[in-house]
């Protein structure tokens, strides 16, 4: 394949170029295969999610709206469509009680999903279908939240995978990162994989994972363990050291019985952990585990928004995946919890640690314009987040790609106005077009 006279972006500005490309890679030179016309074009790199969810941007796209759209006009139109189950993401606070009296008569499965995804409420009907006691709270935190997908079934998740996929192709994503082994069958899930448009660093999230199958499935691999060590703080369930001013609580922590277990397994197996941490005493403790355990390979610290001084030097011995977007969206909740460093991203950059980009879609959206304008915001460069946002992320998976060069995987976009500001056109993955609008 050949790509003519785009302006092609070089990690600094944009120069006027041909590519070449042979087998999925970029190559000196090459007068074989299709030709691309990309005059007057602008050629970026594709972008690297570092962590998100396919499966759960797609659902995002299929079910409702909380921030778009109210329970009562849900409600209607359930009752004039066929639809057997709701599902809703994105409050922040719960709707009124006569709302949610409303979603206990309804005698089909109700579930509201908070923004973070790491608490829901269920109705009653729901709350009986997974074995709950008619006297237990309607909320559900963390793992509870794990016995309602497996209602969905397969076919819904697949639909959703599909949509996750062009949502983030539409925005000039190539890689994602992702976390989707919940309530999806363990086949299907392979078989999504294998089949994907898009480049997937699949974290399987598992306690057990020596039950699993970890290699490569076309394009994509299932390459590393997900694990979780806390919630979140809009929930107030990150785990803290110093306790929430609202509530007098500390969060909760939620690392599996089995973690010692869980990384001597992966340490054998040189497969990478991805750990959820966002608050400093969750962050506290799991390093404190890996230094026990005494791990030689750099696994992932996910999230990161609240570290203790004495850990932060600690961080040059992991990968970090990052939101600088978080810390604006979380302004209005720093006032509940007290702290030693939060969100400390340009301070990682500075002390050259290994940090990606990442939106963690759906809870935020799937644009990596969305948090490259928030990276400005916090201090980092167009060059620096451009890097943190494809080649870097690329490199903490262990492929070679993000980077228009000789050797990397010809994954990229085209497009016809600025690309920090437009969608593309179209975009490649593997040196193959899966997108163009």
């Amino acid at each position: 394949m050949i790509v003519k006279n785009g302006y092609v972006w070089n990690g600094t500005i944009f120069e006027k170029k041909n590519l070449y490309i042979e087998n999925g890679r970029f190559v000196p030179y090459s007068d074989t295969g299709p030709v691309v016309d990309a005059t007057g074009l602008f050629v970026m790199p594709g972008w690297v999610d570092s962590h998100a969810h396919i499966i759960g941007t797609g659902m995002k796209v299929l079910t409702h709206d909380l921030t778009k759209e109210n329970l009562f006009d849900i409600f209607k139109k359930v009752r004039e469509s066929s639809e057997n189950f709701i599902i809703a993401r994105g409050w922040e606070s719960l709707p009124e009680q006569q709302i949610l009296d409303k979603a206990n008569e309804l005698k089909i499965p109700v579930l509201l999903v908070r923004k973070c995804g790491h608490v829901a409420w269920i109705n009653n009907y729901l709350k009986e279908k997974i074995g709950k006691r008619k006297d237990e709270n309607n909320l559900l935190f963390e793992k509870e939240i794990e016995k309602v997908w497996n209602f969905l079934g397969d076919e819904f998740f697949s639909k959703a995978f599909e949509k996750g996929q062009e949502e983030f192709l539409r925005h000039g994503v190539t890689q994602v990162h992702s976390d989707d082994f919940h309530g999806v069958g363990f086949e299907m899930l392979k078989k999504l994989l294998k089949n994907s448009k898009i480049r997937i660093f699949e974290k399987l999230y598992t306690y057990e994972p020596w039950n699993y199958e970890f290699g490569e499935f076309g394009i994509s691999k299932i390459g590393g363990i997900k694990l979780f060590a806390d919630g979140s703080l809009g929930g107030r369930t990150a785990w803290m050291v110093y306790p929430y001013k609202d509530t007098g609580g500390f969060g909760i922590n939620t690392l599996p019985d089995n973690f010692d277990e869980v990384v001597k397994f992966s340490e054998q197996r040189h497969i990478q952990l991805n750990i959820h941490v966002i608050g400093d005493r969750a962050l506290a403790e799991v390093l404190g585990r890996l230094e026990k355990n005494k791990v030689r390979l750099r696994h992932r610290l996910i999230h990161l928004q609240f570290v203790l001084k004495n850990d932060f030097p600690k961080l040059r011995n992991f990968y970090l995946s990052i939101q600088p977007h978080f810390y604006f969206e979380d302004i209005p909740l720093l006032d509940n919890v007290s702290f030693e460093l939060a969100y400390p991203f340009l301070q990682m950059h500075k002390s050259g640690y290994m940090i990606a980009f990442s939106t963690d879609s759906p809870v935020s959206p799937a644009d990596p314009k969305y948090v490259l304008e928030h990276a400005f915001k916090m201090g980092f460069t167009r060059e620096d987040a451009v890097y943190y946002y494809t080649e870097a992320g690329s490199k903490i998976a262990g492929y070679q790609c993000g980077k228009i060069d000789i050797g990397y995987c010809a994954d990229f976009a085209l497009y016809d106005n600025d690309p920090f500001e437009e969608n593309p056109v179209a975009v490649f993955v593997n040196g193959e077009e899966v997108m163009r609008r």
